[in-house]
């Protein structure tokens, strides 16, 4: 076992190792045409050549702090982003390593932060929870299908998508990072000094870790169909009896909907410690019993996970400034779903890292690993 565990550490030195993984050999060339488009994005708003994003204080709420100050904020840092990310694109590959490719790491880190805490935003919750909504019962609410259309291309909804596709670009950067300064493998982050029985520890306790952050964040997530579901049977919870007077049934409809979204989206944070979160399970018609890809389950949770730690952010920053003058009794069961929705974020990305941990298989580039198991 020694001797293989020596074999496969020098293999991916070897002259014929192995090309790393393709997001690790694309992540300059995204890094650069993102960045240059985030730039261009900004110019064109100082310019006037695109409607910048609506200063709305009241969007702090939804995680969008930059509303609360003036427009040209937002442009210049956007710009700030942008300039930061050509330059690390073209000066950090070539750089082999000592003190400039710690300050691209130091810059990387900059840039992901910022593109991650500060401007995301939770514009994108109601287009993650309307989409299966709007599928279901755009066939039966006149109007339904042209208003999802309107808001989904809104300046702030198309901004929006462009932050969380340089999130996760950024996320990916790092963690290339990660694995190089650590003299791990490229592609599955196995370290020199790989053993099964490390390995066989490894899945243990990313098992364990993603049990206890799964049932965190299916707890959290529940919170919000709580309130909503009871809707379908009559029952106002979360207001009082005159406002839900007023509530029409396309309304009602709509909120029923939105919650079971909700429970279907806490149900299938199940699948990452079940075992049916590696095969697909009998119910999947034409998939029964075929592996589950790692990337259908790890990005859709990531960036649900991203969304709702950006509206909780909002949800939690203007309850310190004291802009949430919600009263007692009607609407306070709403704030606290939606608070809910910062440690369900966070417990969801950790439960979405052990996963992906939990999931590795035997590794083509370094030779290193155990085939894939259940989650028995």
């Amino acid at each position: 076992m020694t001797t293989h565990a020596s074999s496969a550490e020098r293999r991916p030195h070897t002259r014929g190792a192995p090309a790393p993984p393709w997001w690790v050999r694309w992540s300059p060339p995204l890094t650069l045409a993102w960045s240059a488009g985030t730039a261009v994005i900004a110019l064109t708003w100082a310019a006037g050549l695109l409607p910048t994003p609506s200063r709305d204080p009241g969007a702090i709420v939804m995680g969008d702090t930059l509303s609360a100050f003036d427009p040209m904020v937002r442009t210049t840092l956007t710009l700030v982003v942008g300039i930061l990310g050509v330059g690390w694109a073209v000066v950090a590959p070539r750089l082999d390593g000592g003190p400039g490719r710690w300050a691209a790491f130091v810059v990387a880190c900059l840039v992901a932060g910022t593109t991650g805490l500060v401007m995301l935003s939770g514009h994108l919750l109601p287009m993650l929870g309307y989409t299966p909504v709007t599928l279901a019962l755009g066939w039966f609410i006149a109007g339904l299908w042209p208003a999802y259309l309107d808001a989904l291309a809104t300046p702030e909804t198309l901004f929006q998508g462009h932050v969380l596709i340089g999130t996760l670009i950024w996320g990916a950067v790092l963690l290339s990072y990660r694995r190089l300064a650590h003299d791990s493998c490229a592609a599955c982050g196995r370290p020199v000094g790989w053993t099964p029985a490390r390995e066989e520890r490894t899945r243990h306790r990313a098992l364990v870790t993603g049990r206890t952050a799964v049932a965190v964040a299916v707890t959290c997530a529940l919170v919000y169909p709580a309130v909503r579901l009871p809707w379908l049977f009559g029952i106002p919870a979360g207001m009082d009896r005159a406002t839900w007077a007023t509530m029409g049934e396309d309304t009602v409809a709509v909120g029923v909907g939105l919650g079971s979204a909700a429970l279907t989206g806490a149900v299938l944070m199940l699948g990452l410690v079940a075992n049916w979160g590696v095969r697909f399970p009998w119910w999947t018609p034409g998939l029964a019993g075929r592996r589950v890809p790692v990337a259908l389950a790890v990005l859709p949770a990531s960036v649900v996970a991203l969304v709702f730690v950006a509206v909780s952010r909002g949800f939690l920053t203007a309850a310190v400034a004291g802009q949430l003058a919600t009263p007692i009794g009607t609407a306070w069961a709403h704030v606290a779903a939606l608070l809910a929705l910062l440690p369900c974020g966070a417990a969801l990305l950790v439960a979405v890292a052990a996963y992906a941990v939990r999931r590795r298989g035997a590794c083509d580039r370094c030779a290193r690993g155990l085939p894939e198991s259940l989650p028995r």
